[in-house]
């Protein structure tokens, strides 16, 4: 037992439906974390996840996109990376 730990998580096992960044090699998942909502995503998030992509391609990995708004999958469209930066649904 934790020292101090007085009740369980509640939400370890349910999924997340909110803007998720999923780290694979391959077809496994390494990792996942969340994205701040994106009621109006900016270039700067793009930017980001530009540089994230090319950081997990030194690692040989790549990344994927869950539950992101339509106007985050169509900035990354404009921006040419819509192939390098997969949105999933």
């Amino acid at each position: 037992m934790i020292p101090g730990a007085t009740h369980r998580p509640k939400d370890v096992l349910r999924p997340r439906r909110g803007p998720t960044v999923v780290l694979t090699r391959g077809d496994a998942e390494v990792a996942t974390w969340p994205l701040p909502p994106c009621d109006r995503p900016e270039v700067g998030i793009v930017d980001q996840l530009a540089r994230l992509q090319l950081e997990a391609q030194r690692l040989g990995c790549s990344i994927r996109l869950r539950h992101v708004c339509r106007e985050l999958v169509e900035l990354l469209e404009l921006a040419g990376l819509d192939a390098v930066v997969v949105a999933d649904d």
